[in-house]
């Protein structure tokens, strides 16, 4: 319990100070919003000189309000952990780095995007809800499990750089804050599909034994034995499947045919691998 609180505090930390980064060199400067509650802080930001992280803190409360009713208390206080430090972070950095880039909008977008996407996914790596439309996002899951996520978010995102064009009053303002966003998106799906992909193989051999407890004692995992029997010679034989990671399948079946030279293995992409050894189901659902 400890060392997973000691893990979550440390990836907040240095996740909100890469979003930070992000967010208080390259998006705030130039009014570039970043969608969701930052996006909102952002325009607080502007018009009443609201500190970015107090700024999401607030526009928070409500949801978290929601999340102790609709997702209970474990996880709430758990949610109100995080937003509190993402939070403190980001206004800590605001006021202690002074660095403000404004040369180019272009670049402004694209590096807001990039840092703001790396420092969410440092985040929820951990399966941590930072707030905002993330909480949202999980509150109507619970609720509604049907329902489609990304539209939800892209509607709200939709919204907030709506409102955030017609405040400024330009139009590239909106155009290069769908940017950074789609910047961000991509950078923490591509991320956290990468850490859900994995490969499932289904391995024929004589020597099953010595196979599943090779992939027992050297990789660590568990693995599935099935009775099966061929359908050209009749003949029963056994099977194994086992779901690992990318780089556990190479090594697997390195290790498969040097145990059994004869041995016949498929190996099929496994888009996503959740629960047991792998990602935990919960967060992932959010994407």
């Amino acid at each position: 319990m400890v060392k997973d609180f000691v893990k979550d505090t440390a990836a907040i930390i240095a996740g909100g100070a890469v979003f930070a980064a992000g967010l208080c060199i390259f998006a705030a400067p130039n009014k570039i919003l970043t969608g969701g509650a930052s996006g909102i802080a952002i325009i607080f930001n502007s018009l009443w000189g609201l500190p970015l992280g107090t700024g999401i803190a607030v526009i928070n409360v409500p949801l978290v309000v929601a999340a102790f009713f609709v997702c209970g208390k474990k996880y709430t206080l758990r949610t109100v952990y995080a937003i509190a430090l993402f939070s403190a972070v980001t206004d800590l950095f605001e006021l202690l780095v002074p660095a403000r880039y404004t040369e180019s909008m272009l670049l402004s977008a694209i590096y807001g995007g990039l840092l703001t996407g790396i420092g969410l996914f440092i985040v929820m790596s951990r399966s941590i809800v930072t707030g905002g439309s993330d909480l949202l996002a999980y509150i109507i899951q619970r609720l509604r499990p049907g329902r489609s996520i990304s539209s939800l978010l892209l509607i709200i995102d939709g919204v907030i750089v709506a409102a955030g064009a017609i405040l400024y009053k330009s139009l590239d303002t909106a155009l290069y804050s769908m940017t950074l966003i789609m910047l961000t998106s991509l950078t923490l799906n591509n991320r956290l599909r990468g850490r859900a992909q994995g490969a499932l193989l289904f391995i024929f051999s004589d020597m099953t034994e010595n196979i599943r407890a090779c992939i027992e004692s050297e990789l660590g995992r568990g693995c599935t034995v099935f009775s099966a029997r061929g359908g050209f010679s009749g003949s029963p034989r056994e099977v194994i499947m086992c779901a690992v990671n990318l780089r556990e399948s190479t090594a697997l079946r390195r290790r498969v045919f040097e145990i059994d030279d004869g041995a016949f293995v498929v190996i099929a992409n496994a888009d996503r691998v959740c629960g047991n050894g792998f990602l935990r189901p919960d967060k992932e659902e959010i994407f």
